[in-house]
């Protein structure tokens, strides 16, 4: 039996869009997300644009390391 981990960049998909299906989040409709230190900017870049495109959310980048999500509608499948 092999086991299978998570990459770095399922571990952050994962990270936001628990943060993204957070009850209060999802009334909001709106989120800022920050990266972690540990996590990769290259990771990070490419999450922030497949959400834009996959999960129809739009992606307001602050800095390089933050960025405000507003969604409309949840709909996180095909973005993680």
């Amino acid at each position: 039996m092999v086991l299978s981990f998570p990459t770095p960049y399922e571990r952050l998909a994962r990270r936001v869009a628990n943060a993204v299906a957070s009850a209060g989040n999802r009334q909001r409709r709106q989120l800022v997300v920050i990266r972690n230190p540990h996590e990769s900017i290259m990771d990070w870049s490419q999450l922030m644009a497949r959400l834009e495109i996959a999960a129809d959310i739009r992606v307001v980048q602050i800095t390089d390391s933050d960025a405000l999500l507003s969604w409309r509608h949840w709909s996180w499948g095909a973005a993680s």
